[in-house]
């Protein structure tokens, strides 16, 4: 009996974290007003990021693109289906394994390039992750940042909304990771 009360209890906890992050996520997620910048960075994972940075990058926010983790799949998958060009806008990091990773690298690349502000383009529910990311890989660095939520993607299929709906389910874990600072240890 107390074996099936403590099992119980744990599926409770865990199902009010996922209602509390649902929340949070739908609510008071991170997604600012984009602002004209040196650069957009866009963070690979999800499709309609590389959509969303595009968009912004025609609309004159920012003359360059850093795509981080620019090997994925889903990069590439998604600058095909969509035809965006390859014009010189691109700056690609290749190394991140996980949000903080990309942080890390990208920051790196900033200060390379000598770029003093960013748009930092991620999926929407993904945003307050790479938020504290970015925070604690900045470090005192004097860059202005600025979050701008991806939506989504115009690409639908079945594959695409599956992945998302996965990702949206290991989100809160890999939040709760970051707050515990897991990521110095774990590819979270």
């Amino acid at each position: 009996m107390n074996k099936i009360f403590n099992y119980k209890m744990i599926i409770l906890c865990i199902f009010y974290l996922y209602l509390l992050f649902f929340i949070k996520n739908n609510f008071f997620s991170v997604d600012q007003k984009p602002v004209k910048s040196d650069v957009i960075i866009v963070l690979s994972g999800d499709l309609g990021r590389l959509e969303k940075a595009y968009d912004l990058y025609k609309s004159g926010y920012a003359n360059y693109i850093i795509l981080s983790n620019s090997t994925s799949k889903v990069f590439q998958d998604e600058q095909a289906a969509l035809g965006i060009p390859d014009n010189g806008q691109f700056i690609d990091e290749p190394y991140a394994t996980s949000t903080y990773t990309n942080a890390k690298y990208t920051l790196a690349l900033m200060e390379k390039y000598h770029f003093r502000s960013a748009i930092v383009v991620s999926s929407n529910y993904h945003m307050d992750r790479v938020k504290l990311a970015y925070d604690r890989a900045l470090g005192n660095k004097d860059v202005k940042l600025v979050y701008v939520a991806s939506e989504g993607s115009s690409i639908d299929s079945f594959h695409f909304i599956n992945r998302r709906m996965t990702l949206r389910i290991e989100e809160p874990i890999k939040y709760l990771g970051y707050l515990l600072g897991l990521y110095r240890w774990l590819d979270l």
